[in-house]
C-alpha cells in the first residue's frame, strides 16, 4: 500500500546536545489507524510537529503524499492534512457552526452525523464538555476533507464514554484516509489501533501491529520499568510490577 506520510532517519535537536529525535523512519499507509506511543518526553508530539513542518530536522527528511514538505504551497498542505492539538484551555467565543466553518463554508450533514454534533450546533464552544469539545475538534480538522488525520492525546482527560465515542470516530475515520494518533493509555492503543509505533528516548523502539509491539519484553525497555500484560476478554491492560 501507497505511502500517505513517509519520516525517513528523522533527527530533531533543541540546542546543541538534547536530541528530541534520533533517526526515526517510519511509513504511514494510505489508510488505517496509527497509534504513536511510548513514555513522556519520548518524541511523540515532536515527531507531529515534524510531520507539520513545525520542527526543523538536523538530518532527515518528512515526505507527505511522496513529496518531500518543501515542495508543498501551504494553501495545498493545508488542504490536504488535518491535525487535532491537545486540548487546552479555550477561548473562542464561537458557535460550534462558526468553529466549524472556519475550516469549509459549508456543512457537511454526513460529518455532523458522524461526529454526533446536530445537538451542539448552536452551542458556545467555550460552554461544552471535553468529550463534546474533542468531538468537535476532531470534526474541526475533517471539514476540509484531508487526505491525511493528526491527532495529539485527543481523548486526553476524557471519561470512559467520551472517550469510547472518540476513538470509535476515529477508528471510523481510518476506515477512509490515514490516521495517526498520539496515546498516553497502552490498553486504548491496544485496543483501537491497527499498527503501532513505539518511541523511546526519541528512537523508534517496534513497529507493528498491538500484538508485535506491545510486548513485557519492548514496553519494559521503553519505560525503563518491569511492566506486565494480562487479559480480560479480548482486552489487554498493562501495569507495572509493584516494588519494582
Amino acid at each position: 500500500m501507497k505511502a500517505a506520510l513517509v519520516f525517513d532517519k528523522v533527527c530533531a535537536s533543541v540546542g546543541r546536545n538534547r536530541l528530541l529525535l534520533d533517526g526515526v523512519s517510519l511509513e504511514v499507509p494510505e489508510r488505517g489507524l496509527l497509534g504513536i506511543v511510548g513514555p513522556n518526553g519520548s518524541g511523540k508530539t515532536t515527531l507531529l510537529r515534524a510531520a507539520l513542518g513545525l520542527m526543523p530536522l538536523s538530518a532527515g527528511q518528512v515526505l507527505l503524499g511522496g513529496r518531500a514538505l518543501g515542495q508543498w504551497p501551504a494553501r495545498e498542505f493545508a488542504r490536504h492534512i488535518g491535525y487535532v492539538a491537545q486540548q487546552g484551555a479555550s477561548h473562542w467565543d464561537l458557535s460550534v457552526t462558526e468553529m466549524l466553518r472556519l475550516n469549509a463554508p459549508a456543512l457537511s450533514p454526513e460529518l455532523v452525523a458522524r461526529c454526533e454534533l446536530e445537538p451542539l450546533l448552536e452551542r458556545r464552544f467555550a460552554t461544552l464538555s471535553g468529550g463534546e469539545k474533542a468531538r468537535v475538534s476532531v470534526a474541526r480538522a475533517l471539514a476540509h476533507g484531508p487526505a491525511l488525520l493528526l491527532a495529539d492525546e485527543p481523548a486526553a482527560h476524557l471519561d470512559i464514554p467520551h472517550h469510547h465515542r472518540l476513538m470509535a470516530m476515529l477508528r471510523e475515520t481510518a476506515t477512509q484516509r490515514a490516521v495517526v494518533v498520539v496515546l498516553h493509555d497502552l490498553h486504548v492503543a491496544s485496543a483501537w489501533c491497527d499498527r503501532l509505533a513505539l518511541l523511546s528516548g526519541g528512537r523508534l523502539l517496534a513497529q507493528g501491529t498491538p500484538a508485535e509491539v506491545l510486548t513485557p519484553a519492548l514496553l519494559s525497555s521503553a519505560y525503563g520499568a518491569p511492566i506486565v500484560s494480562h487479559e480480560v476478554g479480548d482486552l489487554r491492560f498493562f501495569t507495572g510490577v509493584p516494588g519494582q
